[in-house]
């Protein structure tokens, strides 16, 4: 099993002491204000940013994001010091420290290009859901604004042309040109968390043309899955004047290599099952069972931001049918809906936050019983130790995505499965679906399947439930995010080898590319002390 360590050895064998640089939207400290206008720093939880944070403080390098601004207190707000645009993180520690850049942001910039272009515009056309489309010039506009304040702050921040840039999602896809044309020889990578669309799908984006060459700037392009790699090639088949090489996996455009590759992403199982071990998990999900009267009745788990892309509204509807064909499971059956309010500056986003309490209260008031109702709805999210309580008392998960490029749920789940009882009901159209092939596969479009897909579920043999389960807890061993981010490491050496080679019909148009000489695979350097 790869750990943190693990990872650095890996990146220092490839690169030995080239310098590292990480560029995100979301930043690895949150800041958090108090009615005194005291300032904390937190990790959010869970995700990219806990799993890197440790992989940074062992190398140490630069990370580059969006300096948020404080949650907390609105009075705090109100008398805090303007924060700082750097950070030493983690904040208070003496040793083991990177440098945090934090790239400030208007109210009109977080308005067009968060709130707009990034999840109005492509978070939408990538999951398939063009009915939440909009475009905007404003929001295009403040994209490109944001964008090059990013690649401005990389450029600054990291002097050293050796040094390996990484990116990451689909807020920052015209990054990589704008750094590309101030720094040819830099080694750029990208990672695309979400989906990546059919063309016939991605050609309804006006700026279809200056996002393909933003993103053919870097040298490492990587999705979760194949599939989307498949998409993105076809895509700039049609698009571009662009050749591509099938074998190597490579988009040769204006010269430049960019290889791509899928790298399905994890997380830190080791963690979550340590948690959901835990003494103290042990007494929580006592508490919880006699705080919401589970005892002798079967559970079912939701755990979901509250996004269109999700299917939530698509498994109250199953669950519903489920109650409606199999009476029996009225008052023995427990769904518990964990939800979090997301991006609810975005109208259909709080609509959606409407339509789901809606959902579930007809839905109770349709089977509740004096002592009992179908779904236990918690809008406001829960903490870690919660979650891993909720996975533990589960029989089973539900996962209904009705597009996700992974899907971490499913993987928290399988790794909090301490007695390896539970069912994994996952849709088909969640990236883990390509991994977690003894999940029963869902379509949540499909709600009368999916429906009985949750009955079969309940009705598993033990035997059955107990294989499947180990069967994807080995899966997930095997793969979590510290290898993911080795294998990223080595990806981009591949793509960097790749760059220095041309692949055979390269464009004879242009002279390659130069780039910095970074040493050959170097012996591995120990992590700081």
């Amino acid at each position: 099993m790869t750990t943190a360590d693990g990872s650095v050895e890996t990146y220092r064998a490839l690169f030995g002491d080239t310098p590292f640089t990480v560029v995100s939207n979301r930043e690895p400290y949150v800041p958090r204000v108090d009615d005194f206008g005291t300032v904390s720093w937190s990790h959010p939880a869970g995700g990219l940013t806990a799993a890197l944070d440790p992989v940074m403080q062992a190398m140490g390098g630069t990370w580059i994001a969006w300096g948020s601004q404080p949650t907390g207190s609105p009075r705090g707000r109100a008398a805090a010091s303007p924060l700082p645009t750097r950070l030493q993180a983690p904040p208070g520690a003496d040793r083991n420290t990177y440098e945090v850049r934090r790239v400030r942001l208007t109210e009109n910039e977080v308005r067009h290009y968060y709130h707009g272009y990034a999840n109005e515009s492509l978070w939408p056309l990538c999951h398939n859901l063009l009915e939440h489309v909009r475009f905007r010039d404003r929001f295009w506009k403040a994209y490109g604004d944001v964008n090059g304040k990013f690649a401005a702050a990389v450029l600054e921040q990291a002097p050293d042309e050796r040094t390996l840039i990484w990116l990451h999602d689909y807020h920052l896809a015209l990054a990589p040109e704008l750094i590309r044309r101030r720094r040819p020889a830099s080694l750029i990578a990208h990672f695309w968390h979400i989906p990546w669309p059919a063309w016939d799908t991605f050609r309804v984006c006006p700026n279809h043309r200056q996002l393909l060459e933003g993103l053919l700037a870097n040298d490492l392009l990587a999705f979760h899955l194949e599939s989307f790699v498949d998409n993105f090639i076809r895509c700039c088949e049609q698009d571009l004047d662009a050749l591509v090489d099938p074998r190597k996996r490579a988009v040769i455009h204006r010269g430049h290599v960019t290889t791509l590759r899928a790298l399905p992403i994890s997380i830190d199982a080791e963690s979550m099952r340590h948690l959901a071990s835990s003494p103290d998990t042990d007494v929580r999900v006592t508490e919880l069972r006699a705080r919401f009267g589970l005892a002798g009745r079967r559970v079912g788990i939701g755990v979901d931001r509250l996004d269109y892309s999700k299917g939530i509204l698509e498994r109250i509807d199953a669950l519903r049918i489920l109650f409606t064909r199999h009476p029996e499971l009225v008052g023995t059956f427990t769904f518990i809906q964990v939800g979090a309010p997301s991006r609810t500056e975005i109208p259909a986003y709080a609509e959606l936050q409407r339509r789901v309490q809606a959902a579930v209260e007809r839905l109770n008031r349709s089977f509740e019983r004096p002592d009992w109702q179908p779904i236990l709805y918690i809008p406001n999210g829960a903490s870690p130790p919660e979650l891993a309580a909720f996975y533990r008392i589960a029989d089973v998960a539900i996962v209904s995505s009705l597009q996700d490029g992974m899907n971490l749920v499913a993987k928290e789940f399988v790794a909090a499965q301490v007695e390896g009882t539970g069912v994994l009901c996952l849709s088909e159209f969640a990236g883990a679906a390509e991994e977690f092939d003894q999940a029963l596969i869902v379509n949540p479009f499909y709600v009368e399947g999916f429906a009985e897909d949750i009955r079969r579920a309940l009705s598993m043999d033990p035997a059955e439930k107990r294989e499947r389960m180990r069967r994807m807890q080995d899966r997930l061993e095997e793969g979590n995010v510290y290898r993911w981010i080795a294998d990223f490491f080595e990806a981009a050496r591949e793509a960097l080898d790749l760059g220095h080679s041309r692949p055979h019909g390269e464009d004879p148009r242009s002279a390659p590319t130069p780039r910095v000489e970074v040493p050959p695979r170097a012996a591995a350097v120990p992590p700081r002390e």
